[in-house]
């Protein structure tokens, strides 16, 4: 009886374990799945913003810019300036909706001029402070891998300027051994990732985490007196080209 019962214990066991194995693996490739359909969505959707509205704005502003320079009337030729200050406006702001989707740098010059530019957006846009460090110009890793590093640096940078409030943000990308890491830190308020996943508001600190385990990444928070600091170590990483910068 005390073997039958100990074999049925440890059949359960290895029952629910291998239950428990499917699931995950189930759930993890319903990830990836997710995570590419987002990427493929977000490339249609910024290609048809770029190349279609963009496209017909700019007509549509040369139109005006056009009527403008012929017309003599002088309170027409100020609702004409008018509308093509608004469509400059639209303009901006359809590139920029592009721009976020789906940098165009990205597939063309990699992940650090692509953060560069990003961060050049952000300093435009916001009251902030950015320093970067990046121990060369052109990391080869994987376009899969470089896009999703990109997605978590925007992250964790909007998420520290929307609800850190931060004032300055460093991004340092340093290469040990066969491994790449990104650091990212401000002078905000602090908060704790795992903590602050758990919550129903944690969304944005959720993506984080799918893409870490999609690219088979280490997320570390680095404890500071001040602010926030967190490391992002992917392995794996060949022929890396080093410079001094």
């Amino acid at each position: 009886m005390l073997f039958l019962a100990l074999g049925i214990i440890f059949i359960t066991v290895a029952y629910k374990a291998k239950v428990d194995r499917l699931n995950r693996i189930k759930s993890e490739s319903l990830l990836i799945a997710s995570l590419d359909s987002e990427k493929r969505e977000r490339q249609r959707i910024a290609s048809d913003l770029h190349d279609g509205l963009s496209g017909d704005i700019s007509a549509l502003k040369n139109y005006i810019t056009i009527l403008n320079s012929k017309e003599e009337d002088l309170f027409k030729k100020e609702i004409l300036q008018e509308v093509s200050s608004v469509l400059s406006h639209a303009l901006t702001n359809v590139q920029n909706i592009s721009y976020n989707l789906m940098p165009p740098l990205l597939e063309s010059y990699g992940l650090v001029s692509t953060l560069k530019s990003y961060f050049d957006r952000v300093k435009k846009l916001h009251t902030i402070k950015v320093k970067q460090y990046y121990f060369s110009e052109v990391i080869e890793i994987p376009s899969s891998e470089a896009y999703e590093l990109y997605r978590i640096i925007q992250e964790f940078t909007n998420n520290m300027i929307k609800h850190g409030k931060a004032q300055e943000i460093s991004m340092a990308i340093s290469l040990n051994e066969n491994t790449v890491c990104c650091e990212i830190s401000d002078d905000g308020l602090p908060f704790d990732f795992k903590k602050n996943i758990q919550s129903s508001l944690g969304m944005g600190l959720k993506n984080i985490s799918s893409r870490i385990k999609h690219i088979e990444a280490k997320l570390v928070q680095v404890p500071e007196q001040k602010g926030n600091k967190f490391q992002i170590i992917l392995k794996s990483v060949k022929n890396v080209k080093n410079s001094n910068n």
